[in-house]
C-alpha cells in the first residue's frame, strides 16, 4: 500500500475514533420490504426500482475503486436501480445533513456518525431499523447494533468500526521492573507509580474520554430509558476520586486531556510506556519515530470492571423520506452485508460489526506479528464480542460528555470536592435531557 494510502487509511480511523448489514441474501433483502407501496420503490413486477443518492464522508478518491464496484454490483442485481454516490468533506457534514434534515430533503442512504445519527434521528427524519431491517438483526454484534438507539428505535445500521488496542514499549516497562503491560486498569495504575519513580515516564494517561471511563467501569450514565442522569454514585466518587490521587502523585498530566499534546507524541519520545488506541493509529508512532516503533509490541485494550470495551461505528441510515424507501433500504442493508463489510475491512484497515465477517481468518492473523499495527489489529478485532457503544443514547449526547468531562476537570484544576462536581455534572446533564 502507498504511503499516501497509509496516510488515508490512519486518518479514516481517527475520523472513527473522534466522532468517533445484511445477510447478502438479496431476495431477504427484497422480502423485508415488499410490503410497501412508495412511488419510485418497486415496479408493478415488485422489483426495486428508483434513483438512491449515497451520501459518504470523505471517502474519495481513496476508495473510490470499492464504492464504485458496490454500486455497479447492487445496480446489476436491481436493474431498475440507479445509485449516484455523492461525496463530502467531513467538515461539511454537520451544516449539509442539518440543513438537509430541516429541508426534508436529506440524501436516500447517508454514512453518518453516531452523533448526527442521534440528532436527526430523534426527529423522525430517518428509518427505523428495528423496524425495517429486523431480519438482519442478528447479523450484527448485538453491542454494536444499538450503536444507533435513540429512545426504541434504531436509526442506522453499523458499516465501519474500530475498537482500542495497546501499543507498549517494552523498554521502559522493562525498565521499571515489568516483562508485560497491564491488562486492567486498575494494575495500570499500580505499574504507573513504579514506571513514574524508576524512569520517570508515565504509564496510564487520563484522556479526554470521561465518558467512556464511567461505563468500562459499570457506571451507566444515563437511566434505563435515558430521562435521567445515573452515573452520581458512590462507584464514580470513588473513581473520580482516585484518579485526583493519581493526578496529585504526579501520575500523569492535564495536557493531554486539555487537547495541548498528543499521546502520539508523547509515546513516540518515550514520555509515556503504552498508548490505548486504534491500531490503525499506531503507525503514527512510525512516522514520528521509526525506531520507537520498531521496538514496540501490540497486544489488548485495558479492561475496567465491566470487562466491555467502546467501538465507535461509522453508519449507515435511510431517509424516511427517500422517494426510493424500498430500494434505498435494501441497498443500505447491501452496503452493510458480511461481505461487502469484510472487503472494506480489508481495504481500510478497519473492523466490521457484522459477526460473519469479523470471524474471517483475515482478523485472526498478525498474533505472532513483529509489527505493532498487525498485531494491535488482531487484538482490537477479537474485543468486537464485548464491544459496545458508550456514548449516551440522546440526542445531545455531545452537551452530555462536555457537561462531563468539565466537571471532572474542575475536580483536577480548581480543587472542587469530588461530590460537589458530580452534583454539578448531574444537574447540568438532567437540564440538558428535559
Amino acid at each position: 500500500m502507498k504511503k499516501s494510502k497509509l496516510l488515508y487509511v490512519a486518518l479514516l480511523g481517527l475520523m472513527v475514533l473522534l466522532l468517533a448489514a445484511c445477510s447478502g441474501d438479496d431476495n431477504a433483502n427484497e422480502n423485508a420490504n415488499s410490503g410497501k407501496n412508495n412511488d419510485g420503490n418497486s415496479n408493478d413486477n415488485g422489483e426495486l426500482s428508483g434513483e438512491v443518492e449515497f451520501m459518504t464522508i470523505s471517502l474519495l478518491p481513496t476508495f473510490e475503486e470499492y464504492l464504485n464496484n458496490l454500486k455497479e454490483e447492487f445496480e446489476s442485481q436491481h436493474p431498475n436501480v440507479t445509485v449516484t454516490i455523492n461525496d463530502v468533506p467531513y467538515d461539511q457534514v454537520e451544516q449539509i445533513i442539518l440543513t438537509s434534515a430541516s429541508s426534508g430533503d436529506l440524501p436516500d442512504v447517508m454514512n453518518l456518525n453516531t452523533e448526527f445519527v442521534k440528532k436527526i434521528g430523534a426527529l423522525g427524519a430517518l428509518v427505523d431499523m428495528e423496524k425495517e431491517a429486523a431480519d438482519v438483526k442478528d447479523t450484527f454484534f448485538e453491542g454494536l447494533w444499538n450503536t444507533a438507539k435513540v429512545n426504541d428505535g434504531v436509526y442506522a445500521l453499523p458499516w465501519y468500526t474500530t475498537t482500542s488496542g495497546l501499543i507498549y514499549n517494552p523498554e521502559i516497562l522493562e525498565a521499571a521492573g515489568f516483562s508485560e503491560p497491564p491488562t486492567t486498569f486498575e494494575e495500570a495504575w499500580e505499574m504507573s507509580k513504579v514506571i513514574k519513580e524508576k524512569t520517570g515516564a508515565y504509564g496510564e494517561i487520563v484522556q479526554g474520554d470521561m465518558h467512556l471511563l464511567f461505563p468500562k467501569n459499570g457506571i451507566q450514565i444515563l437511566n434505563e430509558d435515558s430521562t435521567a442522569a445515573a452515573f452520581n454514585t458512590p462507584e464514580a466518587v470513588e473513581l473520580w476520586t482516585n484518579l485526583k490521587e493519581y493526578y496529585d502523585e504526579g501520575l500523569y498530566e492535564l495536557d493531554v486531556m486539555l487537547n495541548q499534546v498528543s499521546m502520539a507524541e508523547l509515546y513516540a519520545t518515550e514520555k509515556v510506556a503504552w498508548w490505548a488506541t486504534g491500531p490503525q493509529l499506531f503507525r503514527q508512532v512510525n512516522d514520528l519515530s521509526p525506531e520507537v516503533y520498531e521496538k514496540s509490541v501490540g497486544g489488548a485494550q485495558l479492561e475496567g470492571k465491566a470487562g466491555l470495551q467502546h467501538a465507535n461505528p461509522m453508519n449507515i441510515a435511510v431517509s424516511a423520506k427517500s422517494d426510493s424507501l424500498d430500494a434505498a433500504i435494501a441497498f443500505a442493508k447491501f452496503v452493510t452485508n458480511a461481505e461487502n463489510q469484510l472487503a472494506f475491512g480489508k481495504e481500510a484497515n478497519v473492523l466490521p460489526p457484522v459477526v460473519e465477517a469479523a470471524n474471517d481468518e483475515f482478523f485472526d492473523q498478525g498474533l505472532d506479528s513483529d509489527d505493532p499495527a498487525e498485531r494491535g489489529r488482531y487484538f482490537a478485532a477479537q474485543a468486537l464480542e464485548d464491544a459496545v457503544n458508550m456514548s449516551p443514547p440522546h440526542e445531545n449526547v455531545s452537551q452530555i460528555i462536555k457537561a462531563i468531562q468539565e466537571a471532572f476537570q474542575e475536580v483536577l484544576l480548581n480543587d472542587m470536592d469530588v461530590q460537589d462536581a458530580l452534583d454539578m455534572a448531574e444537574e447540568q446533564v438532567n437540564s440538558v435531557l428535559d
